[in-house]
């Protein structure tokens, strides 16, 4: 630890030169930097200090050996305090750095010259207020209806409640019917909205995807059923262009660890192709999933992967901006793992990511490119997609497993709840905790099943407990924070 505090305050003592090198320095010459990385087979390598400093001078136009060394010095520093924080198993070879680790200090270099301001803005939280909830089992998704200003929830056995956004008061009720099991056996995983085509996905242990129409005043009528999956479908996620409404994904994750994504060329019009489907007893039209892996419905395309087998997937998004589809699971080995698209179809390009015991939750920063893990091992890490090694940094403040991280976007904040009912806010360019709520969430047993949902726009939290409902609402005021150092502080007197 005195060897990492001394490098540090040496790191931070030649900050402004190693700064001078990078602002120097163009897209050309970081390219060169990265081929020294990789060896002669193609195969990427990690190099000593002596061996970057001639690589790097000799590779890329400017900088002297000196700036090099500096530099050097300043990522090895960097990636003896990442170890140190979420103590990878995976041990780099002592003195050396590879290309993540420098592309991860950069970046870190980056939102400190972004954040010089020192002031941060924490939302004021009014008293946690429960609301009268009809809902008899857990609560397995929140949704918000843009287009009537209502949250739509739904329990774990198909009772779907609407609620007013402005009062939260309640409005109606109705059931959802799957005639493939009784009312009894009903068991619904996971929920999004199609907002373009004015339906809900629901996912059902009965390896059972159903679309439901939303529009009619008394109950929700099932317009198509996705059957015949292998596994369960355990988790959903809903993608539509902003610029055509006609383009949209849905990516399902099942309990046998693959994940499937569905791409649909004309939605307003028809997801799938009627002709020759079948009815249920309820009229609606039965999709067979063999039908969408053989390419029967031309306006309905697939493509899947499997690594996470033989773990449930615990969720997954579509990132438009890379895209990739990410997607998380508990097992350490791919505790998360990115899919990019193919083209031609198929089979995705898989890249894995190994943590310590597993990811329960994550979420997406699209201006910084940032993903955040809900990890079981009390950690928040936050990763670059494009750096696989390590992560770009540990959030190291809970205490017991965490299970939902969710980005607050024109914010740069993070918020991430942990399995002892403790809320942080995070302040992703300082990486630091600048709010924590604890004691303030009702008393319950240890396995409850928990759901976090953020709407930014009115500053409103609602969490679930099992079958209780939970609204945090903000003032409009904020509390102002601010920050005394730019680094790490070791010592006060």
């Amino acid at each position: 630890m005195k060897q990492y505090m001394l490098a540090r305050a040496v790191t931070v003592g030649t900050a402004m030169e190693v700064a001078q090198l990078e602002s120097r320095m163009d897209a050309k010459d970081y390219t060169h930097l990265q081929s020294i990385f990789v060896g002669s087979p193609g195969i990427p390598r990690s190099l000593s200090r002596t061996e970057f400093i001639d690589l790097a001078w000799r590779s890329a136009d400017r900088g002297s050996k000196q700036e090099y060394g500096l530099l050097f010095d300043s990522v090895l520093v960097t990636q003896k305090h990442s170890s140190l924080l979420h103590s990878r198993d995976e041990v780099k070879e002592e003195g050396h750095i590879d290309w993540g680790a420098l592309c991860s200090f950069l970046l870190e270099e980056t939102w400190r010259k972004l954040n010089r301001t020192g002031v941060i803005s924490v939302p004021l939280w009014k008293p946690p207020r429960t609301l009268t909830c009809p809902h008899r089992d857990s609560v397995q998704k929140v949704l918000y209806l843009q287009s009537s200003d209502q949250y739509l929830t739904v329990s774990k056995g198909g009772k779907v409640v609407l609620w007013q956004e402005e009062d939260m008061s309640l409005l109606r009720t109705c059931l959802l019917k799957n005639s493939t099991v009784a009312s009894r056996d009903l068991w619904v995983t996971d929920v999004v909205l199609l907002q373009n085509v004015k339906k809900i996905a629901v996912s059902f242990t009965c390896e059972e995807v159903c679309f439901y129409d939303i529009r009619s005043k008394q109950d929700f009528p099932c317009k198509y059923k996705l059957q015949g999956l292998r596994f369960a479908p355990w988790c959903l996620d809903y993608w539509v262009d902003p610029c055509d409404a006609d383009q949209a994904v849905l990516t399902i994750g099942d309990t046998g660890g693959q994940v499937s994504a569905l791409h649909f060329t004309s939605a307003q019009t028809s997801l799938f192709e009627s002709r020759s489907l079948q009815l249920d007893s309820y009229s609606a039209k039965m999709v067979p999933w063999d039908q969408l892996v053989k390419g029967r419905h031309s306006c309905c395309r697939i493509e899947t992967h499997k690594a996470h087998a033989p773990a449930w997937v615990r969720k997954v998004r579509y990132l438009a901006s890379l895209r990739a589809f990410v997607s998380c699971c508990t097992r350490p080995q791919s505790s998360m793992v990115i899919g990019w698209r193919d083209e031609d179809g198929g089979k995705m390009r898989v890249t894995t990511y190994v943590t310590q015991r597993g990811v329960r939750d994550i979420d997406y920063l699209c201006e910084r490119n940032l993903i955040a893990t809900a990890g079981l091992d009390d950690q928040v890490l936050l990763w670059n997609p494009y750096v696989t090694s390590e992560p770009v940094c540990a959030l190291a403040g809970h205490t017991n497993a965490v299970t939902a991280v969710r980005f607050m976007q024109t914010k740069d904040q993070l918020l991430s709840y942990s399995k002892d009912k403790v809320l942080c806010l995070w302040d992703v360019s300082s990486r630091l905790c600048v709010q924590r709520l604890a004691g303030v969430f009702p008393k319950v047993q240890e396995d409850t099943h928990t759901v976090l949902f953020l709407r930014e726009e009115r500053q409103h939290l609602l969490l679930s407990f099992n079958s209780r409902l939970l609204l945090l609402e903000s003032t409009k005021e904020e509390k102002k924070r601010s920050i005394s150092h730019g680094h790490t502080e070791f010592c006060a007197a």
